[in-house]
């Protein structure tokens, strides 16, 4: 992945009682790439988030939390339910892919028609 084009997009929520930034910057693709072996292999994180909701999300709203002061990747969002994950779906969709080069984002639509 060319991640200089990572775009500067962040969302926020509420965590803990606290707003929190949710931004996918150098660290946080570095570290979807070991996963998934780069943006070509997004549909494989799809199919996480899909197949695997309760442990996909958490990872990936952990990896792009900007501050994680006193917190802990294993229950950090365990003030939210099942009745929230639309909400949680949205801010990580938006800080996630809204972070997504351009070019990558044409591609991704490309190769789903």
């Amino acid at each position: 992945m060319e991640l200089e084009k990572v775009e500067k997009t962040e969302a926020s929520l509420v965590i803990k009682g606290k707003n929190r930034k949710i931004k996918y910057g150098f660290s946080a693709w570095a570290q979807l790439e070991k996963k998934y072996g780069g943006i070509k292999n997004l549909n494989l994180l799809e199919e996480d988030i899909q197949s695997h909701p309760f442990e996909t999300i958490p990872f990936l709203l952990w990896i792009g939390l900007q501050d994680k002061e006193g917190l802990k990747e294993e229950n950090f969002l365990d003030e939210y339910g099942m009745e929230d994950m639309q909400s949680i779906s949205e801010v990580l969709f938006k800080a996630l892919y809204g972070a997504l080069p351009k070019d990558a984002e044409e591609k991704k639509a490309e190769g789903s028609q």
